[in-house]
């Protein structure tokens, strides 16, 4: 059929030609005719005409010869490949016969490329071979082709030749194909990323930081309970740096929260209270109230962003973080309130109640504090000392007490007299938030820069009903306008403000005044220029960090998990010495010190957390079991040889389907880190971020990232803005650790705590150590 319509269209493009230029003739015959030898100016104008006619048609005639050209090419292959289809049915030629007018048949060789593996010339050994057949009776030309000699094989090899040729070329130009949409796709990415990272390093100002993202949101899901808040209260706005938004559920009570078990209805309400949050933005979504604790399991199965119903989550890393002999306190409403919660706790966080490391107790006889079972607001400054007394008093019956853990969410604001009165770590439901917010936070000291909008210092006062619609406020058991409005949310849309000065004046004036929390690395024997974010590097903190390297503690060490007994006592002393100089926590700089996590947690009385691995519970915590976490490391296979370190002390399993391990040794520049080199973050980011991409690509259900490696958080912002998940890292378990022991400036205790200078002293290996430590140094 397409040869048909080629001839046809060859045929006619010909006799269009042909008619034409017989017309041109005619008219200039007709012409010549009409004024023989009568010049005239009529007449030469007409000539004129006729000139012009005559090159339009020929500018017509050469378009016309073009198109009938490339129909006469595309009609020569058509009858080459027809004659050759007929050659080969019939069989015996050397090549396809054309028919010639007035002669023979003459047998011609398709034309085909020379192939450069198939030594020049016609690849296939084909070559023009004339050969005749005789002309038809009436002098026409032959109709009737007979094959000239005995060739069939030869033909149909030449033709297999040909056939596997052609698939070999077919696919040539496939992979090609596949490899040039590759090289554009890659070239694509790199430019977006290269445009990126050149905005954040050029700055784009003012407009940049409105076209970022929003700053991270908290979400809180309220009880069907009306009371007014005090600063530092989970219900309260001024307890948080950064906005919140609040969604009551009709009909679930403090009594239903406590028995552990919805109604349909009510159960309807909380997950549309849990999805309306999310739709308004929010990054991480808590409650207010420990008993909600119950619904977690249920709540991780609607949310898709972190949810933690209750500071409990905590339990766990706070509990690796220290000796299994050191105990943990845990300052509750009522101290009989958490027992009946034992499975809920122990399945969703890991936590028993009835674990002897585990000491609860109750605030309810603390004067003042039954305000919070009337629904009344509570006078802080009358409950504050008796929840310090109480404490003291638990702490000298229990001296292995090294933590604190406020569960119930209306503790918070005793949080900074505890601390200052204490000198141990405390932790409650801001720092449970502030957690996973911060995974999702800027982080101002390093990576990426003008990615996300910094948040105004302004926070949107709650009314008790409000995001609700009309009919939900019906379903009310607690109506709207029952409780006194507390005075801290008398203003719409208030700046944040300085803790109040009202409270607990005695105390301040004599209690001694605590340095600035203050964080302490241990150094490997390993000598590097580390970049800003790596956790080697005094700028990666807004806190004061004191380094000390242990001699003879090699990387090789590290990563075999055992140290000599010379280097075992140099480390000992490194975690006192830390300690001695007053740090509120210990880490380490390579991940492969987890395995020494034991026998430091064992010296140490402040929490120890040698790697970035014991946040793994705290984030598997607050999604479902079919979300996944991504894990990236230095190198995919390190993490293997500390199946059981991190699994005793983290509850962290390396064969976990939860888990995805990959490692960055492929990425572009990454190698650097290996050579104990410094590390191009620039040239480095875009690599890290295309390697997540793919995993995310095979992995849709993964739903945070934790990178391993101390030297991987100046990643972390870029890989926060290109994928909107929460990224932990070293520095974010750090923050965590010492957040226990900082004044939190929106609520609480005032002026108990030095602020911090803001200034940071550079480090050199050997830095700290007598000179015969330095001496026996390896990489000094």
């Amino acid at each position: 059929q397409l040869k048909k319509r080629n001839r046809s269209s060859a045929q006619l493009v010909a006799r269009t030609v042909f008619e034409e230029e017989a017309e041109t003739e005619r008219e200039a015959s007709f012409t010549s005719h009409l004024w023989p030898s009568h010049p005239s100016s009529k007449r030469e104008q007409q000539q004129q005409e006729q000139t012009i006619q005559k090159q339009q048609i020929q500018s017509k005639t050469n378009t016309n010869v073009a198109n009938m050209h490339n129909g006469a090419m595309m009609q020569h292959r058509l009858d080459l490949l027809e004659s050759e289809l007929m050659h080969l049915k019939m069989g015996g030629m050397s090549g396809p016969m054309m028919p010639m007018p007035g002669q023979g048949m003459v047998s011609m060789a398709l034309p085909i490329p020379s192939h450069p593996s198939m030594g020049g010339g016609s690849p296939f050994g084909l070559a023009a071979t004339p050969s005749t057949v005789a002309p038809s009776p009436g002098g026409s030309p032959g109709t009737q082709m007979a094959p000239v000699g005995g060739q069939n094989d030869l033909i149909l090899s030449n033709h297999k030749e040909i056939m596997e040729a052609h698939k070999l070329l077919a696919a040539t130009m496939e992979a090609q194909q596949a490899k040039h949409d590759l090289l554009l796709e890659s070239h694509g990415k790199l430019m977006e990323a290269h445009k990126k990272l050149m905005a954040s390093k050029v700055g784009l100002g003012k407009d940049a930081k409105k076209e970022g993202k929003k700053h991270p949101i908290l979400g809180v899901v309220r009880l069907d309970y009306n009371y007014p808040p005090a600063a530092g209260d989970t219900d309260s706005p001024a307890s948080f740096g950064y906005d919140v938004v609040f969604r009551v559920v009709p009909g679930f009570t403090f009594e239903m929260a406590q028995a552990g078990k919805f109604t349909e209805a009510v159960e309807r309400n909380f997950a549309e209270a849990i999805k309306f949050l999310e739709l308004k933005g929010a990054n991480a979504i808590t409650g207010d109230c420990g008993f909600m604790m119950a619904f977690q399991v249920l709540a991780r199965k609607i949310a898709t962003r972190p949810i933690f119903m209750s500071s409990m989550v905590q339990c766990p890393v706070i509990a690796c973080c220290y000796d299994p002999k050191d105990q943990i306190l845990i300052l509750t409403a009522n101290g009989l309130s958490l027992k009946p919660q034992k499975e809920v706790l122990l399945n969703s966080c890991g936590f028993d109640v009835d674990e002897d490391r585990f000491i609860i107790r109750g605030c309810q006889d603390v004067p003042g504090f039954d305000a919070v079972a009337k629904g009344e607001a509570v006078p802080v400054e009358v409950v504050q000392p008796g929840i310090v007394k109480l404490t003291m008093e638990i702490l000298q019956q229990n001296p292995k007490i090294a933590g604190i853990l406020l569960e119930c969410t209306e503790l918070p604001p005793y949080a900074d007299a505890l601390r200052a009165a204490t000198g141990l770590s405390v932790w409650d439901a801001v720092t449970a938030a502030d957690f996973y917010i911060n995974a999702y936070k800027d982080n101002p000291r390093f990576g990426i820069n003008d990615w996300q909008a910094e948040w105004d210092g302004e926070m949107t006062d709650y009314t008790y009903g409000d995001n609700l619609i009309a009919n939900d406020k019906q379903e009310l058991v607690n109506k709207i306008g029952n409780a006194v409005p507390a005075k801290t949310l008398a203003m719409p849309k208030s700046k944040a403000k300085a803790k109040s000065k009202a409270l607990m004046q005695k105390i301040k004036r004599n209690a001694q005044k605590h340095a600035a929390p203050c964080l302490g690395v241990i150094r490997l024997d390993y000598n590097y220029p580390p970049a800003a974010g790596d956790i080697d590097h005094p700028g990666s903190y807004d806190y004061d960090v004191i380094f000390r390297a242990v001699p003879g503690l090699t990387f090789e060490m590290a990563q075999s998990g055992k140290m000599t007994y010379t280097v075992q006592k140099e480390f000992e002393a490194a975690v006192k010495w830390l300690e001695a100089k007053g740090v509120c926590g210990i880490t380490g700089d390579c991940g492969f010190m987890m395995a020494f996590q034991p026998l430091a947690s064992d010296i140490a009385k402040v929490p120890v957390f040698m790697s970035a691995m014991v946040q793994c519970p705290m984030i598997s915590v607050a999604f479902d079991k079919y979300d996944k976490v991504m894990i990236l490391t230095a190198n995919s296979k390190t993490l293997k040889p500390q199946k059981q370190v991190l699994l005793s002390q983290c509850g962290f399993d390396v064969d976990d389907d939860r888990f995805i391990i990959y490692g960055c040794q492929d990425v572009p520049g990454f190698d650097a880190v290996a050579k104990g080199e410094k590390v191009d973050v620039e040239k480095v980011t875009p690599g890290i971020v295309e390697l997540a991409r793919k995993i995310l690509d095979q992995e849709p259900t993964i739903r945070a990232i934790c990178l391993e490696c101390t030297e991987l958080p100046p990643y972390a912002d870029a890989l926060r803005a290109e994928f909107d998940l929460p990224v932990f890292d070293a520095i974010t378990c750090a923050d965590f650790f010492v957040s226990a022991r900082k004044d939190n400036p929106r609520f609480g205790l005032n002026q108990w705590q030095n602020d911090w200078d803001g200034t940071f002293e550079e480090y050199t290996l050997g830095q700290n150590l007598t000179d015969v430590q330095k001496s026996a140094l390896l990489n000094a």
